[in-house]
């Protein structure tokens, strides 16, 4: 499932590349715009929107992720958790279970800092 996901992209590409016109010569045909033209037209557009609408929601998700993994994993070291290992790992494979078990059970406190 996580490759059908991962394959979106291009597929709305390849959508939005197919809709186009399919030769430049077609200005003639394009000023008698046909309502078959418009439709294909629009149907592009459509495809490109939603095509470029799910790119950025995708690399938000991307984003998001990497930040959660990265901000367990240098957390993680500088408390020196005993279960560091754990959190990371699951914060590199499920980000949000990763966070929650890292958040409920890392050290209080951070050796050589000032303890308030």
């Amino acid at each position: 499932m996580k490759r059908l996901i991962s394959g979106l992209p291009l597929l709305f590409t390849a959508t939005t590349l197919l809709a186009q016109s399919s030769s430049p010569d077609d200005a003639a045909a394009t000023a008698a715009a046909t309502p078959e033209i418009i439709s294909d037209k629009a149907a592009a557009g459509f495809a490109a929107l939603f095509g470029g609408l799910f790119c950025v929601i995708w690399l938000v998700f991307l984003a998001i992720w990497l930040w959660i993994a990265i901000w367990i994993m240098k957390d993680a070291k500088r408390r020196q958790s005993p279960n560091a290992t754990l959190v990371i790992v699951l914060g590199w494979l499920v980000p949000l279970v990763g966070l929650i078990v890292h958040l409920a059970t890392r050290p209080k406190t951070i050796p050589g800092a000032p303890n308030p």
